[in-house]
C-alpha cells in the first residue's frame, strides 16, 4: 500500500493497512508457530508539526514508548529500564539477566563494538551540511545477528533537511501491525523531535516503510473490535526532557494482545 498524501491523518492510513492485510494478506506459518496474515510494502507517514501519530481507536501506553525511546537513544541492551517502569514489551526476549545482546542502541552508537556512534555523527553532520544525501543510521548489522535475542526490525532511518524543516524515513524488515507498528511510528516521532532539537530544525513529516507487514492469527478478532470503534481526534504534544507529554489524548479503551514469540 502506497500513500503519498501526508495530510492523511495516520491512524485512518493505519486502518486501511489493517484491513488491507485482513482481505488480502498471505497466510504465512511464522518462525513465532503462531502464524499470520502478511502484505508485501506498506507506507505510514504522519506531519508531527501538527499532532502526534497515536492510535485513538484503542488505548495507547506513553510510559511505553517515553520508556523504550530513552533505552534506545542511551544505547542499553539490558531491560532493566523497561522492568523499573513496568514496561514488559522485551521480557520474552531477555535472557536471565535482562540482556538481549548487541540490538538497537548498541548498533546505534558503537556501531558492531568498533565505536562508531552513529547518532552523534548523524547531528555533526546535519549541522555542518544540511544538504548531504548520506544522513543515515544504519542498525542492521550481519556481523553481530546472531549475538543478538532478536535480530532488528528496524533496518535503516535517513534524514532529510527542508529549509527550517527536518524530515525522517523509517524502513523496517517486518511489523506486527497490531502491536508494533503503532508504537514504532511513536518512537520514530521522538526520534525525530530528538534529533531536530539537537540541531535547531523543526521536526515535520515522518515517513515509515513495512516491509512485510502482518497481522498474526491470535490478533484477528482484537483487529476486528478495534475497526469497529469509532476515531478521536490525533492528540496535540510537546517533547520536553526527551519525553512526549500529549494534550488532550481521547482514545477507546485497551484491546488485549498476547505477543507472538
Amino acid at each position: 500500500m502506497k500513500n503519498n498524501n501526508v495530510h492523511e491523518i495516520f491512524e485512518s492510513q493505519y486502518r486501511r493497512a489493517l484491513k488491507k492485510a485482513t482481505a488480502e494478506g498471505v497466510h504465512r506459518y511464522d518462525r513465532t508457530g503462531v502464524g499470520c496474515k502478511s502484505i508485501f510494502g506498506i507506507t505510514l507517514e504522519a506531519d508531527v508539526s501538527k499532532y502526534f501519530p497515536i492510535l485513538t481507536g484503542k488505548a495507547m501506553f506513553p510510559k511505553t514508548f517515553n520508556t523504550e525511546f530513552l533505552w534506545f537513544i542511551n544505547g542499553e541492551t539490558n531491560i532493566k529500564r523497561f522492568q523499573d517502569k513496568g514496561v514488559s514489551i522485551w521480557d520474552a526476549w531477555a535472557d536471565e539477566n535482562g540482556d538481549l545482546g548487541p540490538v538497537y542502541g548498541h548498533q546505534m552508537l558503537n556501531y558492531n563494538d568498533q565505536g562508531v556512534n552513529q547518532l552523534e555523527n548523524l547531528i555533526e553532520a546535519l549541522k555542518m551540511d544540511p544538504d548531504s544525501r548520506r544522513h543515515i543510521i544504519l542498525l542492521w548489522n550481519p556481523v553481530q545477528i546472531d549475538k543478538m535475542a532478536l535480530p532488528p526490525c528496524y533496518l535503516y532511518f535517513q534524514f532529510f533537511v527542508e529549509g527550517e524543516n527536518l524530515n525522517m524515513f523509517a524502513l523496517q524488515r517486518s511489523g506486527d501491525l497490531f502491536l508494533g507498528v503503532p508504537y514504532d511510528m511513536a518512537l520514530f516521532t521522538m526520534i525525530l523531535n530528538y534529533v531536530a532539537a539537537a540541531v535547531g530544525l523543526k521536526p515535520k513529516t515522518v515517513k515509515m516503510e513495512v516491509v512485510d507487514a502482518h497481522i498474526y492469527d491470535n490478533a484477528t478478532e482484537q483487529v476486528k473490535t478495534y475497526l469497529a470503534r469509532p476515531l478521536f481526534h490525533q492528540p496535540t504534544y510537546r517533547f520536553v526532557d526527551d519525553q512526549i507529554i500529549l494534550a488532550d489524548y481521547k482514545r477507546g479503551k485497551s484491546i488485549k494482545c498476547s505477543v507472538a514469540v
